[in-house]
């Protein structure tokens, strides 16, 4: 290692300088890797949250209340897609109770599965679901 002399170690501190704002500012909410949706251009994060057997709760708070802290954490760490189904007991009522409760919805990209035969149906279903 070199020493280094006055001049240097002042230009090195006024860089650390200027850029420790923007460090501790991506420190607070780390970035998630995106990838866009080709149809719409949406970008969405890699990783989604599941709602299988976890989600699947009661209506008490006691059941709701750790769930509620995870889609919290979930949306501040920049969480956005929930994945569900009408298959998954009562996961999809509890996601969209929580999402609703935390005013998420608009923020979070839900996706669901159609598990009944025939168009009207399954627009029936999805419609349900959401």
């Amino acid at each position: 290692m070199q020493p280094i002399d006055r001049r240097a170690f002042l230009r090195m501190a006024g860089a650390a300088a200027i850029a420790a704002p923007a460090c501790a500012q991506a420190l607070e909410k780390p970035m998630m890797l995106t990838r866009r949706i080709p149809a719409t251009g949406e970008s969405l994060p890699v990783i989604g949250m599941g709602t299988w057997q976890t989600f699947d709760v009661g209506a008490g708070e006691p059941e709701r209340a750790p769930l509620r802290e995870v889609l919290r954490s979930f949306s501040t760490l920049g969480g956005r897609m929930i994945d569900s189904s009408p298959m998954y007991g009562q996961s999809e009522t509890v996601a969209g109770d929580l999402a609703s409760e935390l005013k998420l919805r608009d923020a979070l990209f839900v996706a669901t599965k159609v598990w009944i035969s025939g168009k009207e149906k399954g627009v029936r279903q999805m419609e349900t679901s959401m």
